[in-house]
């Protein structure tokens, strides 16, 4: 950097012009001279110099000679040295006089320094003093010894002078902070894939090192977990708080994959940590505050065995990679389509992971196979026109239950995998539930003759508690639900029916399918049939079955009949031919929406069998929907 110097002459205390030079290499040595020197200097003089060098470096000023008029404190002609506006010396006199600098050359604070000559004109006769002479130059500053006490060192270990400058140094072993000023333990970065080993903080058992800055990391094949043992010395600087040590300066933390990083500090070991993980990466951290006596722990691996996956009930499984139960080995789940399926997707991937459980979505729950309800394998082709009923075919009708209540045939269908629907009149004798010891359940018959194994056998009857038809003649809350002491298992011919949606309404005119046991003519004779049959049959408008009920009492002059309620609809066709009938009765009418059928009415009551003008009476499923479920729940 160049040194600059600025000229001001005072003739009667005037200013003249002011200017700076720049050399184009740094000043590190030059001379001053009075003006005129080493002729005598002119009066009414001001004259400052500004002396500057390269940053790092201190100016260090020798007066060569001096012959300045001399007065008391120099207060009249003088040489006055300052540097940032703070005055180290003012001169005057000659080299003997006690105003001389002497011998010593001055010492800048700083790479700056001014020099300031200033004459006035109180001596009448022409003086004779010819001013000074001095020369300057650069000094390098050795800021390794120069420090401030309150500042603390500048390097934490080796400090090594340079000219203008200086850098810091390590001892072996640490290595220079990206501050450039402190030095770190060389302990980062260290990969131990061995299944056990050692580890220790930097010069254990002794204490810490402080600006330490450790990273080991532990990672092993997937199938393996790390245990971490930390030996009972353990010591890591702390501050005592009420929840207990705080790390503040100090720390080791241990980080493990999907976890909330923990930071143990204080004089208690943390003894056995059981990671559950393949990796696991170590921070030490020290500073200059505080002593740590340091950490040691031995670490060692186990293989991941999930064991089996647990079975799904009405469903299976498929391993897709991975050693069989190991980590990170994963299996498939499936149902038994098309009679169970997932409530979501089609299939349900779980992974055995590295705490030993199988898991899927963060759960360890096995999935549940949900019973496809109102989805025949079978479809009956089309709606039958003709007068009467027609036998069933295998699969067609899966959810239609027989029943036998003490000897008697009923109907009923299957909801769920434990549960049965039929009417509350089928299982009831003189007011009194039938013991469930009378109640026989065959699933999936089409004809009585092939018969064969063991019926499944009713665990408890559920009456609906509004039922009350003592003398046959009311059929309100005609509903029931019998529970099986063992659940079913699905298949083409066992199927259950669905519930009907939450706010599902009736419309006339939709065609409805009815199926049962009933009785046919055969010659003379009413007899129950062998085979399960069927019938299409119209959703009748309420009006037009009560219109019909009523004219049947005129017809009959007999007021003797059950009454019609909002918790029944009718069934039928007009010109007659087609109804349910005597043991049908429990039986469902199935809607059908979306392709799957739902159990829209059981069958009730009615008076003469397909007669015209007549219509069966079902119970309107839909208006119990809670209770079927309540009780299902509760029981």
């Amino acid at each position: 950097m160049g040194w600059a110097y600025c000229d001001i002459w005072f003739l009667f205390w005037s200013v003249s012009e002011c200017w700076q030079l720049f050399n184009s290499q740094p000043v590190i040595r030059g001379e001053v001279q009075s003006p005129q020197y080493p002729l005598p200097y002119p009066p009414n003089l001001l004259k400052q110099w500004d002396l500057r060098v390269p940053e790092g470096y201190q100016i260090q000023l020798s007066v060569t000679h001096l012959d300045i008029k001399a007065s008391l404190g120099c207060h009249q002609d003088s040489l006055t040295v300052l540097h940032d506006q703070k005055v180290l010396g003012k001169f005057c006199g000659q080299e003997n006089s006690n105003d001389h600098p002497g011998k010593e050359p001055i010492l800048s604070q700083g790479n700056s320094l001014t020099l300031i000559f200033q004459t006035n004109d109180s001596t009448a006769e022409l003086q004779q003093h010819i001013g000074f002479a001095a020369i300057y130059k650069a000094v390098d500053v050795d800021e390794c010894s120069k420090q401030d006490p309150g500042s603390g060192p500048l390097c934490s270990q080796i400090c090594v002078n340079t000219p203008g400058s200086y850098h810091c140094s390590c001892h072996y072993g640490y290595k220079l902070h990206l501050d450039q000023h402190t030095c770190l333990f060389s302990c980062g970065g260290c990969i131990f894939d061995k299944h056990e080993g050692r580890l220790s903080s930097p010069g254990y058992p002794d204490p810490s090192p402080p600006f330490l800055s450790c990273k080991y990391i532990i990672s092993v094949e997937p199938r393996l977990t790390v245990t971490l043992n930390f030996t009972d010395s353990f010591h890591i600087e702390s501050v005592d708080a009420q929840q207990g040590p705080r790390c503040l300066h100090h720390w080791l933390q241990v980080t493990i994959p999907d976890r909330e990083p923990m930071k143990l500090c204080g004089g208690k070991s943390p003894g056995l940590i059981a990671t559950n993980s393949s990796i696991v990466r170590l921070d030490y951290h020290t500073n200059n505050e505080g002593l740590s006596h340091g950490w040691s722990l031995h670490y060692s691996t186990k293989a991941i065995d999930c064991g089996e996956p647990k079975p799904l009930l009405n469903g299976g499984m498929t391993f897709l990679s991975g050693l069989q139960n190991q980590n990170r080995s994963v299996v498939q789940y499936h149902c038994n389509e098309p009679f169970y399926s997932f409530s979501q997707g089609t299939n349900v991937r779980f992974t055995c992971e590295a705490d030993g459980k199988w898991r899927s979505n963060h759960t360890d729950v096995p999935p549940t196979c949900i019973p496809v309800c109102g989805k025949p394998t079978k479809l009956i082709s089309a709606y039958q026109r003709t007068v009467g009923s027609i036998e069933g075919r295998d699969n067609t009708i899966p959810w239609h239950v027989l029943l036998s209540v003490d000897g008697q045939r009923a109907g009923g269908m299957v909801i769920a995998d434990r549960w049965i629907m039929t009417a509350a009149h089928v299982l009831t004798y003189n007011g009194n539930p039938v013991l469930e010891e009378d109640v026989r359940i065959y699933l999936g018959v089409v004809d009585v003759k092939t018969l064969f194994g063991s019926p499944a056998l009713a665990a408890s009857i559920h009456i609906h508690p509004e039922y009350n038809n003592p003398s046959g003649l009311d059929f309100n809350n005609d509903i029931a639900l019998i529970k099986l002491q063992e659940p079913i298992t699905f298949n083409s011919s066992i199927m259950p029916i669905c519930l009907p949606a939450e706010g599902t309404t009736y419309t006339a005119g939709k065609i409805g399918l009815v199926s049962g046991f009933s009785l046919t003519e055969a010659g003379k004779r009413r007899i129950l049939a062998n085979k399960m049959k069927y019938v299409h049959l119209l959703v009748v408008e309420q009006e037009t079955c009560s219109s019909s009920l009523d004219k049947l009492k005129k017809r009959r002059d007999n007021d003797n009949l059950p009454s019609l309620t909002n918790n029944m609809f009718c069934a039928g066709v007009p010109d007659g031919g087609k109804d349910s009938c005597h043991g049908d009765s429990g039986s469902p009418l199935a809607l059908r929406d979306d392709g799957r059928f739902w159990a829209a009415g059981i069958v009730s009551w009615g008076v003469d069998c397909g007669q015209p003008g007549t219509y069966g009476i079902y119970t309107r499923v839909t208006t119990y929907l809670d209770w079927i479920k309540k009780t299902m729940k509760e029981n």
